[in-house]
């Protein structure tokens, strides 16, 4: 379930906080045409393809637009009524397709203000849950996954000054927004006031995200039903969503939302750094990122903490962005290392291994004929992950993953 964001008072937020364009010799835009596994689209597959094109997009209304406020109200129209619900559904929608189960994806508000994926019938959700229960968390929070992992495509793009702030200050800004939206609500006791229609393909397949996934990580076996109220929580439940609602406020700390991308500390070196907080199959996981630019070496670092119920687990990772091996190919090369609960499972103390090595190769075709396209790129994605949940990776078990796509340098 979603509510309207009323944001356009945030339309001078965003000029107020806007940095003066950035002097940026080339931008670049990544599309993932064909991501593993070739079902639909992936979380990834979306939430990269979807950045590029909404940055495209930010782009040319400014450079048609006589006047910038003009440019900021279509984004936030634009983003009020579908972009923010299309991107958050499509994250639930993923992780549906990857298990085999079809669905059909409602980005747009109906008359109570909800957009829904639905088509899913009662037993195939029930049977999804008692037989695979971190799946079933992931299905409520997997829109939010989504959402945060824009967010942080964001934040690297603005701490390594890949694009210009105004270019994607609407979307930021709605997404932090939305994100916070979810969690805080838990803190006021926010009821949803809607029954589930009589026809269970016309239901959400999960209802609202968060209470959802708390009720069902403390009482799986409960009967079953799919719009959870928050007078439907015990009071260890409602702590549970409370706890969620304030550590959701660490997505705040981050300079790009003043519209700062980093600090500068020398002629050649600009550091940003960084926290965010969003759910995980098992609980949910705090991150402290570094964004490191040297001369023509960016590296994105972040540390994580997991938890459960009540225990504390660990991971780290390292990128290296968008690195010039050549004039002609560029390369991402990232490494995840984590610690997780055992069986992914929200009351264990017992915790397992696992990480992943994700690379990009982009072979660059130069095109010096067009003054708007300097280049275009094939791109070869790898991603080899042993057991473990990585965001906006849909599988949780090992995993040898291939992806194609391409990229246009403006």
């Amino acid at each position: 379930m979603k509510k309207v964001i009323l944001i356009i008072f945030l339309l001078p937020i965003v000029q107020v906080f806007g940095q003066k364009d950035t002097i940026i010799d080339y931008t670049y835009y990544s599309f993932i045409i064909q991501d593993s596994p070739s079902q639909l689209f992936t979380m990834r597959q979306i939430n990269q393809s979807y950045l590029s094109g909404y940055r495209l997009l930010a782009k040319e209304l400014y450079s048609v637009s006589k006047n910038d406020n003009v440019a900021y109200l279509i984004q936030t129209g634009l983003q009020a009524v579908f972009f923010l619900p299309f991107t958050h559904e499509e994250g639930h929608r993923s992780i549906l397709t990857v298990n085999n189960i079809g669905s059909v994806s409602q980005p747009y508000f109906n008359k109570y203000g909800a957009a829904y994926v639905k088509g899913v019938t009662d037993q195939t959700l029930q049977n999804l849950r008692d037989n695979d229960l971190p799946t079933y968390i992931r299905l409520h929070s997997g829109g939010l996954e989504s959402d945060y992992m824009l967010t942080n495509r964001m934040e690297t793009i603005g701490s390594f000054e890949d694009d210009n702030f105004k270019n994607y200050s609407v979307e930021y800004l709605f997404r932090k927004i939305g994100i916070l939206q979810y969690y805080l609500s838990g803190l006021f006791g926010f009821n949803i006031k809607l029954k589930e229609e009589e026809n269970e393909l016309e239901r959400d397949i999960v209802g609202y995200d968060t209470y959802g996934a708390a009720r069902h990580l403390y009482r799986p076996d409960m009967d079953f039903y799919r719009y959870t109220k928050y007078s439907d929580l015990t009071s260890n439940e409602k702590k549970y969503v409370h706890r969620m609602g304030y550590r959701s406020l660490l997505n705040l700390l981050n300079p790009l939302l003043i519209g700062k991308s980093n600090f500068k500390v020398s002629e050649n070196l600009k550091i940003n750094v960084g926290m965010g907080y969003t759910m995980a199959p098992f609980g949910d996981f705090i991150d402290e990122n570094i964004w490191v630019k040297y001369n023509n070496l960016n590296i994105h670092g972040y540390a994580r903490q997991y938890q459960n119920r009540e225990n504390w687990f660990h991971g780290f990772g390292i990128t290296l962005h968008n690195f010039p091996v050549h004039k002609r190919i560029y390369t991402n090369l990232a490494g995840h290392f984590w610690n997780q609960p055992s069986n992914y499972a929200f009351n264990t103390t017992e915790s397992f291994n696992g990480g992943a090595i994700d690379v990009d190769l982009k072979y660059f075709f130069f095109n010096n004929r067009d003054k708007w396209l300097n280049a275009f790129s094939i791109d070869l994605g790898l991603i080899y992950k042993t057991e473990g949940f990585l965001p906006e990776e849909l599988y949780f078990n090992k995993h040898f993953g291939l992806r194609i796509g391409t990229t246009f340098r403006l």
